[in-house]
């Protein structure tokens, strides 16, 4: 009888050994299995299925002009150019990666308007602090107005009023016969001075490294103390910039690579 008491309580203590070792195993599972389960839904999709869409592309529609400037310059969420950057002064060159993509695109009040990032990364030499041809990072904003592509350097300066915005390409470009000015200041009262005005060459047909031909135009911005120039292909984009600025030597190239064109 004894014996027959001993295993029943040795049989009773192994089953709760083993029920407790299954609850420690249950309970560090930390994966939600209706994510997996269809047809079972939860509160993380429940969150996404209730997010407003955002406006899109397909909700409006693009007037000619602004569909003429997104053909030559194709602005398009996804679109990225890849450049060699050399930047330099009396001392040093020191050589970066610079990659400009559109991270986003939408409207305001009906105009188009562009995100655009802009990334570098260091390749060859070694760049001091305070060194004036280091590439310009971050994000910054193109918006659309018919043949007009005015820049914002910040989210918050994006607004209608373009007599405070920098207008830095007209599209299509005008050619030898047009200029303009890009600071609003000088469209208001440039006095018939060349200095800071912007001009575009006759087009011309250019082969690009990465193969096919195209048109193109060297663009080339007037300044007392620098040249500002580079050249911009139809359907591309900026193929080439460089600056250089006189008093103090130091300055910057920078040559298309590669691109991706949505």
């Amino acid at each position: 009888m004894m014996k027959n008491r001993l295993r029943t309580l040795l049989l009773i203590v192994i089953v709760l050994l083993e029920t407790a070792g299954c609850h420690r195993f249950a309970s560090t599972s930390s994966v939600d299995l209706r994510r997996f389960t269809p047809g079972v839904e939860t509160q993380e999709s429940t969150i996404i299925e209730s997010t407003p869409i955002p406006e899109t592309i397909s909700d409006l529609t693009l007037d000619s002009a602004v569909e003429e400037t997104l053909r030559i310059y194709p602005l398009w969420i996804g679109s990225s150019w890849v450049y060699q950057y050399l930047g330099y002064n009396e001392s040093r060159e020191v050589i970066w990666r610079v990659v400009e993509t559109v991270v986003d695109t939408g409207f305001i009040e009906g105009y188009y308007l562009v995100e655009m990032e802009r990334t570098a990364e260091l390749v060859e030499g070694y760049a001091p602090d305070g060194f004036l041809s280091t590439p310009e990072t971050g994000t910054f904003w193109f918006l659309v107005d018919g043949a007009n592509l005015y820049r914002y350097e910040y989210e918050t300066d994006v607004n209608l009023d373009f007599s405070n915005a920098w207008l830095d390409l007209v599209i299509p470009l005008p050619g030898a016969e047009g200029t303009w000015y890009p600071d609003p200041d000088q469209r208001v009262d440039s006095a018939g001075s060349t200095a800071g005005s912007r001009s575009a060459s006759d087009p011309f047909k250019k082969v690009l490294p990465m193969g096919g031909t195209y048109t193109c135009y060297n663009i080339a911005t007037q300044y007392p103390d620098r040249t500002e120039k580079g050249t911009f292909c139809e359907t591309v984009g900026f193929v080439y910039k460089e600056s250089t600025h006189f008093d103090m030597v130091y300055g910057y190239w920078m040559e298309l690579e590669g691109y991706t064109l949505q």
